[in-house]
């Protein structure tokens, strides 16, 4: 994360440093990634990015906390607001997603990040076991489900495949039928926890 000395910046420099990387990420994988790009994208000399970053890996997790931090991925937002279907707030958060994307300057960053740099940075999934009772709601046909290791289990296999619908639309796949694989999905797991 950014040194104490990064965050002292004044916000136009901060958001100039910002811009260069996501020019960098955006059109190299990172390991590809180099420092002498991004210091000259955004005229700074080498010693002041060590000075604001630990390494480029280190900057490449700054870039990206922001980037999911202006585009949010809030499912559990979207869970609180259905009142009938948990599943239909993966589809709803994970449509919502892919349209912000879309319509954002991180794009390409993101493409960057699904289809090569979270294998390079060894991505960890998420653990939903430490998720609260209080937040762990699952809602088929407007009936509690209330066995806690069924709704884990469904959270975990309904977010790999929304994770995997945001990789096929970033990989040139047909968005539409993503998302329509992606809802018939969803509707299947809920005709098994009806039964």
């Amino acid at each position: 994360m950014p040194t104490q000395t990064f965050l002292n910046l004044n916000e136009d420099k901060q958001n100039q440093i910002f811009t260069a990387l996501i020019n960098e990420f955006s059109n190299h994988r990172l390991m590809d990634a180099q420092v002498a790009r991004i210091i000259k994208d955004c005229s700074i000399a080498r010693g002041s990015f060590y000075k604001y970053f630990d390494d480029i890996n280190d900057s490449y997790q700054y870039a990206l906390k922001r980037v999911l931090r202006e585009i949010h991925f809030d499912v559990f937002a979207q869970l609180k607001s259905e009142p009938t279907d948990s599943l239909h707030a993966f589809y709803v958060a994970t449509e919502s997603f892919i349209n912000e994307l879309e319509d954002s300057d991180y794009e390409q960053f993101y493409r960057q990040y699904v289809l090569f740099n979270q294998y390079e940075l060894k991505h960890v999934e998420y653990d939903y076991n430490d998720i609260p009772d209080d937040k762990l709601i699952l809602l088929v046909n407007g009936q509690k489900i209330a066995d806690r290791k069924t709704i884990v289990l469904t959270y975990k296999w309904a977010s790999r495949a929304a994770h995997q619908t945001i990789r096929t639309v970033l990989s040139g796949g047909d968005d539409k039928q993503a998302l329509s694989d992606f809802s018939d999905l969803l509707k299947l797991i809920n005709k098994g926890l009806v039964n």
